[in-house]
């Protein structure tokens, strides 16, 4: 399915809520398997004003970002609205309302302009059973405008590619057998390098940003009512915090996160930024109060012939 314009995440939001109604009011069984259709958009830009707003909410020293080397962070928040699209399809077999966010993977090939019609596809893939529901993969990718191709080929140039995974708590599709729950070492926590303080409001900073205006996130009163112990900072926020100032210029590195327990706003996040090898980034981020892990991540920077550093 192509088309020359994204589909707003609260249109989206909208149409996950009127099939949430449907289905429980109907007691509609949802499919079974995800829809076979790519969504791509044709012609997409990035707002030089919204790679503004991003530096202003992640970049506390002032300093502008370069408008043609977008953040990838920024870029998974341009992007991803395609492949919401799909997750509040009413053929799609997971509910999109309440979904847990537990991990991304994203290759940042090359620069990603601001003002500079790109193509963005989204795809559904690897649906899953997980000890405490079902899986699914989002997986957007993010190509150069026409005449951006490399010099080995025709096509225009993949600048970006993300993996985003997201469990479906209590949902079990037909057929599902559930996987035994894996068991996990006790946390250490490593040495405090760095300290955030996040305060009440950073959800809503940060949806004024991204659009994301996932209740989970916003008010503890509609977070619990999704199952949540209260609102929750977005993970694509922690992963911007994450990011911020260490990624390299002009691309060419890949990072990921991966989601334990979710730091609950306001609150205070521990963290361990480590540097075990030239060009790689480990990072351990955990409530420091009762030693329970956050998240964990990495920034690896590739080195010229290609290979990891």
């Amino acid at each position: 399915m192509e088309r020359e314009t994204m589909t707003p995440l609260a249109s989206s939001y909208r149409a996950a809520l009127a099939t949430a109604a449907t289905d429980a009011l109907r007691r509609r069984r949802r499919p079974q398997q995800l829809p076979g259709r790519t969504v791509v958009v044709q012609g997409h830009q990035i707002p030089a004003d919204l790679v503004a707003r991003y530096a202003a909410l992640f970049h506390r020293s002032g300093e502008p970002l370069d408008p043609q080397d977008v953040p990838s962070v920024l870029v998974h928040v341009a992007a991803f609205p395609a492949a919401m699209e799909l997750m509040s399809d009413p053929e799609f077999p997971l509910p999109l309302l309440g979904m847990v966010h537990l991990e991304n993977r994203v290759v940042h090939h090359a620069a990603v302009p601001s003002g500079t019609p790109l193509t963005v596809a989204a795809s559904a893939t690897a649906l899953a059973p997980h000890p405490s529901g079902t899986t699914v993969d989002l997986v957007v990718t993010v190509h150069g405008p026409t005449g951006s191709a490399r010099e080995d080929g025709d096509s225009p140039q993949l600048l970006w590619e993300g993996t985003s995974t997201y469990l479906a708590a209590g949902v079990r599709l037909q057929g599902q057998e559930r996987p035994p729950r894996p068991g996990h070492p006790e946390f250490m926590a490593p040495a405090l390098t760095a300290r955030w303080s996040l305060p009440g409001s950073t959800g809503r900073d940060y949806a004024s940003v991204s659009g994301d205006y996932n209740p989970i996130h916003l008010n503890p009163v509609t977070a619990k009512a999704l199952g949540q112990k209260g609102m929750i900072a977005h993970g694509m926020y922690l992963a911007g915090r994450m990011l911020a100032g260490r990624e390299p210029a002009g691309g060419g590195f890949s990072w990921g996160i991966e989601f334990a327990t979710p730091v609950l706003l306001p609150g205070t996040v521990s963290l361990n930024f480590d540097h075990p090898a030239p060009g790689r980034t480990k990072v351990t981020a955990w409530n420091g109060r009762r030693q329970r892990p956050h998240f964990t991540g990495s920034i690896t920077v590739d080195t010229v012939d290609g290979s990891e550093a």
